[in-house]
């Protein structure tokens, strides 16, 4: 009996986990998918290497993805167990612990054995292919980039530099920072891009035979004329953001991490670039030992939170698993942390990450095994909060007192137009602003935390910092409103279905089409919102925003969402947009045209810099080089209306404006294509909660958010038009919705 019983329960936690294996790998993969069209766009490359890089990143994610999808199913297979009262049949037939314990250790071993041969074989394999694969990447990029008589290059990581190669094969290099503003002409050029371990890669440029000129704007202004034979430009392109940062050994095969360890510890006088090799081969080694046995221990954490009551038992298995996935990871990175700072001096840390999280399941399923007892510090804690709770009981009554008279207005006046009206939009107001209260409250958070160190530093107030997170958040909501759309409209239907108001209203006569189109005031009036926001509000927001930005920074910006440069073909002069003034680079030959062109918002003039000139005199009229009014009023792409947007694009066509502009116009779609590829989702099951339609959501979400990324990085690199950037997406979510349409049961 009890052989059966293990092998029933095993397959109820198998069944879940490799459920939890394809949510989770295909969550990774789109986020890998994300970082790998990022990495191929800024250098150059063409978009078919995404494929190759992407297979070969597979068995490193799936490593990361077993601890995740063992925590999830097993959490799932119990919840399932717990919900068809099997685990009250198998206790009546005298199961004990070993009935959970010895299917645990069966799925752990396999589980254990297949982590390991992934991380210790296939995962050093497939990071020296992949190695090679970007190598072939790099070399293909070489030479889709600086093209004679292409369109000015703008290197990535460095927003402040510009290049341009003439017809003729001259080479203009132009760099303006607040220190000073340079214009190079070269006569050859050459440039590598070397691909380093870590992902990131290194462009180097070569350059011959220059000469050109250097303003620098302290004080009165001051001018340098250069002159060299030789100068070597690099830039650095970063390898992007990934769950756990890779190191550059990962290459290597356990045995070499092993042997580099062997070596013992180095003496305090050893050089920094040994000590470091030293330190990233055990932090390598101590990943590939501690995942596969991080996979059983959550397995059986998993396991151990999934079990509660069978009739009171609440859902949310996605978001615990998520939480304790979470918990280990940024535990695991803290040690990592404290090791490569040399804050600890031996790996035992390391590699005992994932045992308190086993020894935490042992005693949680030990605990949740026992009969049901009550908790004792109940009563003592009653005790104590009584004299609070009388004190405080005549404002709790006169504040539900007002709260009942407020709801009893508030329903009188709506069931004027309408119970099932007045119902639906009162309920999805209040799930939408839930779903909007948590993003905004999310973003504060995020925000403070990421500028709390330049407002201590500067002494910048705190109100400051409240007005720009207020003038911020337009840019933000044109991201929130979308997602809380989706939420609010999910956690309504579902809502209703799990309170058998939607039964009542189908016994009724009410279809759902009629009840979604009842609530058309409330998710209307928020999707006409969006399109006010996104075409007229967040741009006039965005000035504001900018300017107390800079202030809580004491600097200028340095990171911007486009590029700070204006290519304007009729006037032949490339510009680099700054809050107050305008440097111009004619790209024309020495002599034709002056080396330099300033112009400060609002004055009818220019002022240029000649070849060979010591000073800025007075240069053409402003009329002449920006010929469009919406060119001369607007300090950046970012802050400028949406008609003048289209002035810009007009003048100085660009791709990433073009897809600014079609994302203005078309964002507010992304809502309703979001509910609509998602309405299978928001009427549960018999035995599932809202935590299906809440999990549902946020992945929907957070998918979306990827392919944007995707399709706007194709159109912002021109492989695609900017139209399709914005469409393709809501394209992928109809396609979605006439999939899924047949699931659909109300």
């Amino acid at each position: 009996m009890h052989s059966v019983l293990s092998r029933y329960v095993l397959r109820r936690w198998a069944t879940p986990f490799l459920g939890a294996l394809l949510f989770y790998g295909f969550l990774l993969l789109s986020w890998e998918m994300v970082t790998i069209s990022k990495e191929i766009f800024s250098q150059g490359a063409p978009l078919r290497w995404l494929l190759p890089m992407l297979l070969t990143s597979m068995p490193e994610n799936l490593g990361l993805v077993l601890p995740m999808a063992a925590v999830l199913g097993g959490l799932l297979g119990t919840q399932q167990l717990m919900e068809g009262s099997e685990l009250v049949a198998a206790q009546g037939l005298g199961a004990g612990r070993r009935t959970w314990t010895a299917p645990w250790l069966k799925m752990a071993f396999w589980l254990v054995l297949l982590a390991t041969l992934n991380a210790h074989v296939l995962v050093p394999a497939a990071a020296r292919l992949q190695q090679t694969v970007r190598v072939r990447m790099t070399e293909d990029a070489k030479a889709r980039f600086l093209r004679p008589g292409a369109p000015p290059w703008f290197p990535p990581g460095a927003p402040n530099s510009a290049f341009w190669v003439s017809p003729e094969g001259q080479v203009h290099i132009m760099e303006s920072t607040p220190q000073g503003v340079q214009h190079l002409t070269a006569s050859t050029m050459t440039y590598a891009l070397e691909a380093k371990p870590d992902g990131s890669s290194e462009l180097q440029l070569h350059l011959t035979g220059l000469q050109g000129a250097l303003y620098q704007t302290s004080g009165q202004g001051s001018v340098i004329h250069l002159s060299q034979e030789k100068q070597v430009l690099r830039f650095g392109i970063p390898a992007g953001t990934r769950l756990l940062p890779p190191t550059p050994l990962r290459y290597e095969s356990s045995a070499a991490l092993l042997g580099i360890l062997r070596a013992g510890p180095l003496p305090a006088e050893a050089d920094r670039e040994a000590r470091d090799l030293r330190l990233k081969a055990a932090m390598e080694f101590c990943r590939r030992t501690t995942l596969p046995l991080a996979a059983a221990a959550l397995l059986l954490l998993g396991i151990a939170v999934g079990f509660g009551h069978p009739r009171f038992h609440r859902g949310g298995a996605i978001l615990k698993s998520l939480g304790i996935i979470m918990l280990y990871y940024l535990v695991m990175k803290y040690f990592e942390t404290m090791w490569m700072n040399e804050k600890i001096k031996s790996v035992v840390p390391l590699l005992l990450v994932p045992f308190p999280f086993l020894a935490g399941g042992w005693l949680l399923l030990r605990e949740r095994l026992k009969p049901h007892r009550s908790n004792p510090m109940e009563g003592g804690f009653s005790a104590i909060f009584r004299p609070i709770r009388m004190g405080m009981a005549p404002l709790l009554d006169q504040v539900k007192h007002r709260r009942d008279a407020l709801a009893a207005w508030l329903h009188g006046k709506g069931t004027r137009h309408g119970i099932l009206r007045h119902w639906s939009s009162l309920a999805w107001w209040r799930n939408w602003g839930s779903a909007l209260g948590s993003l905004l409250v999310l973003n504060l958070l995020v925000e403070y935390a990421s500028l709390a160190g330049d407002l201590s530093k500067n002494g910048v107030h705190f109100v400051v910092f409240i007005q720009y997170w207020f003038w911020n958040l337009p840019p933000f909501l044109v991201v929130a409103l979308p997602i809380s759309f989706l939420l609010g409209t999910l956690l309504t239907l579902s809502e209703a279905a799990l309170s058998r108001e939607w039964l009542a209203l189908r016994a009724g006569g009410v279809s759902l089409l009629r009840w979604l189109w009842s609530s058309r005031w409330a998710w209307g009036l928020v999707a006409a919102l969006t399109l006010v926001l996104q075409v007229g509000l967040a741009p006039r927001a965005m000035t504001k925003a900018n300017q107390l930005y800079r202030q809580i920074l004491n600097r200028p910006q340095g990171q911007f969402s486009t590029r700070p440069w204006l290519y304007l073909g009729s006037t032949g002069v490339l510009w680099h947009l700054q809050a107050e003034q305008r440097w111009g680079f004619p790209l024309k030959a020495p002599g034709e045209a002056p080396l330099l062109l300033r112009w400060q918002m609002g004055e009818t003039h220019s002022e240029a810099l000649a070849w060979g000139g010591l000073r800025l005199v007075q240069g053409p009229p402003v009329e002449r080089l920006f010929p469009a009014r919406a060119l001369r009023n607007t300090v950046s792409a970012e802050e400028a209306q949406t008609i003048d947007l289209v002035h810009w694009q007009l003048w100085a066509p660009d791709p990433e404006r073009a897809y600014m502009l079609w994302g203005r116009l078309l964002g507010w779609l992304a809502g309703p294509c979001l509910v609509l590829a998602m309405l299978s989702f928001a009427f549960p099951g018999p035995r599932q909660g809202r935590g299906q339609a809440m999990g549902a959501g946020l992945v929907a979400g957070l998918v979306f958010l990827g392919l944007q990324t995707l399709f706007g990085g194709a159109a912002r690199a021109s492989e695609i038009p900017a139209y399709w950037g914005v469409l393709a997406p809501l394209f992928l979510l109809l396609s979605v919705c006439l999939l899924r349409l047949r699931r659909l049961r109300t």
